[in-house]
Formats: C-alpha cells, structure tokens, sequence
C-alpha cells in the first residue's frame, strides 16, 4: 500500500492518463459557498429544477460525509471539450444551433467510464477497505466550490469554472473518499474583476452582478432542462439556438485563446448547426436512433421539436410553415403546440 503522499500523486498521474486535464484535493467540509446556494433557492432561481430544492440533496449539499459515510476529501476532476467553432450567426434559416459540449458522445457516458476506472486504480493502489463515491453533474454536491477549494480554479460571473490559462470549457467530477489525502492550495483570486462582456453579452439577461444565475431566463435552460412552455417574452431570445447556449463562454477573454488539450470524447456525432426540419420526420423511435448515446436524448422528441419550432418562427422560415402546421394538428405535447402556434404567428404575420 502507497502512503498518503504516494497515493495522492498516483491518483493525478493516473486521472491525467484517463483524460482529467486537472485534478485537485479538497477537504470534505461544509462549502463556504452552501448559505449562498440555500438563499438562491430559496429565492426561486432554480426555476423547475425541483431536485435541486429537495430537503435531503439540499442536506447533503452541506455535508459530503451525508452522501460517503467517513467522507475526509473530495477529488475535484476536469476534462475538457472542444469549443465552439461556429458561431450563431453562421446558422442559415432551417437550421439551429446546438451547444459545443453536446455535438461529441454524451460526456456521462465517457466521464462515468473513466471515474469507474480511476476508482478501481484507488482501490487497488490504497487499503481495500477504502470507500469512494463519483459523481458528474448529477450528484447532490457544489462542484465549482470544492473545485475552487481543491485548487482548480474559480467561477466566473457567468457561474462556469474558470481554470486560470485554461478557460472554462470543462466539465466537472468528483471521487468522495474516506480516506486523509494531502489537501491542495485553495483557488481565490477574482478572475473577472471588472468585466462584464458575458453580463452584457447573454441575451436574457439572466447573469447577474452577484455571479448569480437567473435560471428560468437562461437559454441553456429554457432549451434543455425545461419541459414546459417557453414563454412569449423569452421566445424571441432564444433566436436559432435549439440546444443549450455558449453566448457567455465565448465572449470570456479567458476562452480566447487555450493551449491544446487532451480531449477523449471523440469526433463530433452531430453538427453544431442541425437541419431543424428533418427533426419533425423523425418519430419517438426514430429520434431515440438517432440521437443514440448524445446529449440530446435530454430534451427527448417533444422538447427539440418544440424548440425546433421557436427557431423556425424567430428566423421567420416560410418553408417550416407545412410542417408545423402538420405537428399543430397532430401533436399533442401541450409544449410544443404552443410553440408551433407561436412560430406560425411569427412567420405569417397573424395575431
């Protein structure tokens, strides 16, 4: 068995190896973070994420060792992605704009690979008995908090981890252990300062001077975690932009340039802009093929189509018109009715 400092070095040199570009060790204590986290709660900027607002995730939030009994530390993990290489306004009419992440793999699948891996590289490497726990973005922790305490970096206004000379295309992970590794250097310099491009930049407005998200204004929101109506006053915002939004990270002077990195999630399955129009051939089957192991599985059938259509009436596309006249008659999502009446309003010129 390696000692502590032994095991701590192998655990980063083995993370590297596995595509986690940045890896630090952060105490398992309350994040300072966690009152501010409660109060926007409770202000109502979750929006409908309602899991976020659950009394025990909220319990657990403030206290790892609720999620990892004996929790000491939390491995903070980064992997890059490749950022955006178009932007918006390069979009023709007919087609929408998906987020840079989600053109690849769906990074879960590949991220929950390599935590499997790197949790077996532990246990063979420390005591048999030591308990660890991975987590992506889907588990009851404040990840940009314990990744600013484990040395990463610090987030920005927008709210993404930004990793000084790095950037902030990154998603987050980390290992819960029991175990007492050498904690690294916390992350506390202010690396926007006086900067508002992404505040100035985000078209709903939704970042706020207190780096603070309104998240039932944001698009990546409306686009992916909402299931519900968008509503009137924000359609127009959303422009072509049918799965997530990247606004905030390319304007960050911290994204405009980055070294070139390690990226493991492979060659891009999708394109960052889609032909909206062959979505609405697709039925439920169909679109599950089609979109087989992406992010876009997310949003399932009804909610890229009810996008779909808002982008169709904001570029107000005569062609889209048939279609969604069609799936106004024959859907039935209550969601994506409204946004096809919507679009058809927009393009026609009808109130």
């Amino acid at each position: 068995m390696l000692n502590l400092d032994e095991l701590t070095m192998a655990i980063k040199t083995e993370a590297n190896r596995l595509g986690f570009n940045h890896t630090g060790i952060a105490p398992a204590l309350p994040s300072p973070h966690y009152d501010a986290f409660l109060q926007w709660v409770e202000e109502g900027n979750h929006a409908e994420m309602g899991y976020l607002a659950r009394e025990d995730t909220l319990a657990k939030r403030g206290d790892p060792s609720l999620i990892l009994e004996g929790c000491q530390r939390l491995i903070c993990l980064a992997m890059p992605y490749a950022r955006p290489n178009i932007s918006t306004q390069d979009c023709p009419p007919g087609k929408g704009k998906i987020s840079a992440y989600a053109v690849t793999r769906d990074y879960h699948e590949v991220i929950w690979d390599r935590l499997y891996q790197l949790e077996e590289f532990i246990h063979a490497h420390a005591d048999d008995k030591v308990k660890t726990k991975s987590y992506i973005d889907t588990g009851p922790i404040l990840e940009r908090s314990y990744a600013s305490k484990a040395g990463l970096g610090i987030a920005g206004k927008n709210s993404c981890l930004i990793i000084k000379g790095f950037g902030s295309y990154f998603f987050l992970a980390e290992i819960l252990i029991d175990l007492p590794l050498p904690i690294d250097q916390v992350f506390t310099r202010d690396l926007c300062g006086t900067c508002q491009r992404c505040i100035e930049a985000c078209p709903t407005r939704c970042i706020r001077e207190d780096y603070t998200i309104d998240a039932g204004s944001c698009i990546s929101y409306l686009t992916i975690e909402n299931k519900g109506i968008i509503p009137d006053h924000l359609k127009p915002l959303v422009g072509n932009r049918v799965f997530g939004c990247d606004v905030c990270q390319t304007v960050c002077p911290h994204n405009a340039w980055t070294p070139e990195q390690n990226l493991v999630l492979g060659e891009p399955r999708l394109p960052e802009c889609f032909d909206l129009i062959e979505l609405f051939n697709l039925d439920a089957d169909q679109f599950k093929s089609k979109f087989h192991e992406t992010p876009l599985l997310r949003t399932k059938r009804a909610g890229m189509l009810r996008t779909a259509a808002v982008v169709f009436g904001n570029q107000k596309f005569q062609l889209a018109l048939p279609i969604l006249q069609k799936a106004l008659e024959k859907e039935e999502d209550p969601a994506l009715k409204d946004a096809c009446g919507w679009a058809i309003r927009q393009i026609t010129g009808t109130q």
